[in-house]
Formats: structure tokens, C-alpha cells, sequence
């Protein structure tokens, strides 16, 4: 089994944070249960194996669709996969997914939804089969990539402030104020807050919240024993109380229980790494 993460293109780096493809090459023996905390990110995948459940605050072994559009994810989340896993992302930056589709980013927290009720039916099959006749993991890679420069060519859409503010919450993993985005938005605090909403699905203080937290489940992932007293100060906690409220908050569990009990995917494949 891997997981592995690539890079975009110059052209798409205002857009995409990453491509991955996860693969289980062939059928498992047994099923699998992998857990994922929320990591700010939105996606849009491509499913060539078996289709997957999951289970969220929201949803209760939800069959998820086959081709999907992720919105942000608030809490941590389980996946329940048999068969054969075969799985290629397109991972975007906070508010990419508004910015090229237009896309009511508020509605689509903690949600998927299917494909086919965004894009054509004969576009969407299109890429699929590519990606599943695709005799490499880079060439899967390369159709993730021609679809999304496909989309940019067409619908041209244009960056404004509200992406640069979310790239920089991305950027300094959470750990700023909102007043730092202020200075140089020419919005009014309230504006800024709402423009941010609609294109990312969460406030700004609430987004930062969440990517301090995903930082944090990074340093720790695949791990049984951590230096806590380190990782609090990484991530710039004022206290400890306030630490483990976030953690209890995104991950339903205590820092010492998750360690014990999380069953992340870098638990399952040996090293997830980013290719050029």
C-alpha cells in the first residue's frame, strides 16, 4: 500500500495545495478502518476501487460517492474501506474551490458531494476512466492535473485578498490574529469576516483554530510517544487548558487517548512523501 503526495504545476499554485493517489495495489485481505483529523484542506476526488463509508459528526456510515467535492472537515473523521483501495485527489488551498467554481463553500462543511451534480456527466467519466486506465501513479497524477488546468483555462477565475488571507492562516499554521489579516484587507472587520464565510466555510478565527490543530496532528502522526511539553509550545498554546480543549474540540479524544487509540493512515503505509 502507499500514499503518496505530489506537487502542482507553477500555473496551479494559487490553487492547489497538492495531488495524492492511494493505492492498496490489489484487493485486501480485510477491511480497514482509517481515521483523519481535520486538516483545512477542501478536495476533489476520483474513486477507482471500491467504494468507501464514513462516518462524522454529521453522517453515520454515509456511502460515500464515488467522485466527490469535500468541503472543510471541522472534526476528526473515520474511513471504512474493504476491497481494493484506489484513490486520486486533487487537495485545494482554503479558498480555491470558491474561487474557480463559485462554489457556497458554507454549505459543503463536513459534507461530500457528488461530482455529477457540479460538472457534466460525459467530463466527469471522462477523467475517471483516464485515471483508471493510467498505468502509473504519475500519470494519474497527470490527468488530476490536466483536468484542473482544464477548469482554470475555461472559467478564469481571479484570486482576491480572502484567498491571499487563508493562504497566510495556511502559511503560519494557524498561529496568528485576525487583526494581522486586517491591516492590509481595505475591509472592515465585518466585511472581512463575512467575505471569508462565504469562501472558505468557516470564519477566519475558527479556520486558524483548525490549521493550529492539523499542525499539530502532523508532528504527531504515526507516533506512540510524544514529547508534549515540546509540541505545546510549537504550537504556541497560552496553556494547557486551552490546548486540550482544542484537542478534546477536533479530535474527540485526549492528547494521550489519540496517541493510544488514533488509527491514521501513516499508521498503514511506510512513509507518505511529496514528489515533484
Amino acid at each position: 500500500m502507499y500514499y503518496r503526495k505530489y506537487k502542482p504545476c507553477n500555473d496551479l499554485d494559487n490553487y492547489v495545495e497538492c495531488y495524492f493517489v492511494w493505492d492498496s495495489e490489489g484487493s485486501m485481505d480485510t477491511s480497514m478502518i482509517v481515521e483523519s483529523p481535520p486538516n483545512g484542506f477542501c478536495s476533489i476526488v476520483f474513486n477507482y476501487g471500491n467504494q468507501y463509508s464514513l462516518t462524522n459528526k454529521r453522517y453515520e456510515r454515509l456511502n460515500v460517492p464515488m467522485q466527490f467535492v469535500s468541503g472543510q472537515n471541522i472534526y476528526s473523521f473515520k474511513l471504512f474501506l474493504q476491497g481494493r483501495i484506489g484513490i486520486a485527489g486533487i487537495v485545494f488551498r482554503p479558498a480555491a474551490l470558491s474561487t474557480i467554481f463559485n462554489l457556497p463553500m458554507y454549505e459543503l462543511v463536513e459534507d461530500r458531494l457528488d461530482l455529477y451534480k457540479i460538472f457534466k456527466r460525459e467530463l466527469v467519466d471522462k477523467y475517471v476512466h483516464a485515471i483508471e486506465g493510467s498505468a502509473s501513479e504519475k500519470e494519474k497524477v497527470n490527468q488530476l492535473e490536466d483536468f484542473i488546468l482544464h477548469q482554470v483555462h475555461i472559467l478564469k477565475p481571479e484570486p482576491d485578498y480572502i484567498d491571499e488571507a487563508a493562504n497566510f492562516i495556511v502559511q503560519h499554521n494557524g498561529m496568528l490574529e485576525v487583526s494581522d489579516l486586517l491591516k492590509n484587507s481595505c475591509m472592515s472587520r465585518r466585511t472581512f469576516e463575512r467575505k471569508f464565510f462565504q469562501k472558505v466555510g468557516l470564519s477566519p478565527k475558527y479556520y486558524a483554530r483548525i490549521r493550529r490543530i492539523a499542525y499539530l496532528c502532523n508532528l504527531i502522526a504515526g507516533k506512540k510517544k510524544v514529547d508534549w511539553a515540546k509540541i505545546f509550545y510549537e504550537c504556541n498554546y497560552y496553556d494547557h487548558a486551552h490546548f486540550i480543549k482544542d484537542f478534546e474540540e477536533f479530535t474527540g479524544r485526549t492528547p494521550n487517548q489519540y496517541l493510544q487509540e488514533n488509527t491514521e493512515l501513516a499508521n498503514y503505509v511506510e512513509k507518505s512523501h511529496q514528489q515533484n
